[in-house]
């Protein structure tokens, strides 16, 4: 019975040791990137638990503390019918960097690159078109050289292509094309010159407003590219994500009884997925959100929106379908499905999240740990032997 006893006790001893060598790993690495034990981007909103003293002169719900140890860096630049946007955040010898490419053309395409790299290494990146005849690629924005300085990659993009005109046979609120009546597809791929406005919200904050139109004036989406945390029509937008209103005007319905669904398509380098609660609810910055994800490693790519939209003055329920896979590598088709009305206003976001995982920490840490763990466990089951063959248990 002594001899249980004791062999019990330090075997849980080394478990113990295990488990407070885990516990400093992923301290390490959520200290790392500035992330609390949740998995959140950032301290509980930027606020510790029972401080009272935590600055918000913008009034935004973020501390202003927190608020400046993520500001980006941002850059924008405008071509015909392409809008292109550098983020820039440097911490611990890194440089987290986010390029956004917004192209009107067969459609309006968002594509989001987010890369970190070493801050010492002199990566020299560019944007350049991939052009394999497929107009969903030519978005692409690779880095010219130097990509073993790259650490972490990840890439998403969200296609708006066009509009269609449905009635609802089964009347539940979403465009089924082997049960509902189609009639139309607007085709989003005739566009005004883009609108470009930077809007200074404070000394040193700048908001980014991009506005893309058709030429008919229907269908509108307002980009905004941020620098820190920014509420835009009673929405908060992080620094890692671009806000994108949808707007239709005066669509011209070819029937009396039918309504609207937005054609989306959907691209990454895996497959998104339906999330039951988005990561802006899980952080405290939003509600009633719908969102599908993709996921690599410790970040996920995000497209995101409300589950309701202004339609004609009154807020209403905004549906989507099941997302379907298309051929071609990891890309799925969403619609998301409008009341009928002549005025719509919608606000969807895309971006990036972090979510920790601890086969992403450090490779010059937890290698150390683990070999320093598995040294404690040996050592003490071998002090436990000697004791207990001094002491004449076995």
């Amino acid at each position: 019975m002594n001899r249980k006893c004791f062999l019990i006790g330090f075997f849980l001893i080394g478990i113990l040791l295990l488990n407070m060598s885990f516990g400093f790993a992923l301290a390490t690495d959520d200290a790392k990137y500035g992330i609390d034990g949740d998995g959140d981007d950032g301290d509980d909103d930027g606020k510790d638990e029972g401080e009272d003293d935590c600055k918000d002169d913008d009034k935004d719900g973020i501390d202003d503390e927190f608020e400046e140890e993520n500001k980006r860096e941002v850059e924008i630049w405008i071509e015909e019918n392409v809008v292109k946007m550098v983020s820039i955040l440097r911490h611990d010898g890194l440089k987290e960097i986010i390029y956004s490419r917004v192209k009107c053309d067969d459609g309006i395409a968002i594509q989001v690159l987010f890369r970190i790299i070493n801050e010492s290494d002199n990566v020299d990146c560019e944007e350049e078109v991939e052009s394999d005849g497929d107009k969903e690629s030519e978005n692409n924005i690779e880095c010219s050289e130097y990509d073993e300085s790259i650490i972490y990659e990840l890439e998403c993009e969200v296609i708006f292509r066009g509009l269609y005109e449905f009635v609802d046979l089964n009347d539940n609120g979403v465009y089924d094309h082997e049960i509902d009546q189609f009639i139309e597809d607007y085709g989003i791929n005739s566009f005004q010159p883009i609108v470009y406005t930077p809007l200074n919200i404070s000394n040193n904050n700048t908001l980014h407003y991009v506005l893309l139109n058709t030429t008919d004036g229907v269908f509108a989406t307002h980009i905004y590219f941020v620098e820190e945390f920014v509420v835009v029509n009673d929405t908060l937008i992080t620094p890692t994500q671009v806000k994108i209103d949808i707007e239709i005007t005066n669509y011209n319905y070819n029937d009396d009884s039918s309504q609207l669904a937005l054609y989306t398509k959907l691209r990454a380098e895996e497959y998104y997925e339906e999330k039951e609660e988005t990561e802006d609810e899980k952080n405290g910055y939003a509600t009633e959100e719908k969102e599908v994800s993709t996921k690599s490693g410790a970040y996920l790519g995000i497209f995101s929106w409300k589950e309701t939209a202004i339609i004609d003055g009154v807020e209403m329920d905004v549906l989507t379908s099941i997302l379907d896979k298309e051929e071609g590598q990891c890309r799925q088709r969403l619609f998301i499905n409008y009341p009928r009305g002549n005025h719509i206003y919608h606000d969807p976001k895309i971006g990036i999240s972090y979510v920790g995982l601890i086969e992403q920490l450090p490779p010059s840490i937890l290698p150390y740990i683990l070999t320093g763990t598995v040294i404690s466990v040996i050592g003490v089951s071998i002090i436990a032997i000697v004791i207990l063959r001094k002491r004449r248990i076995i």
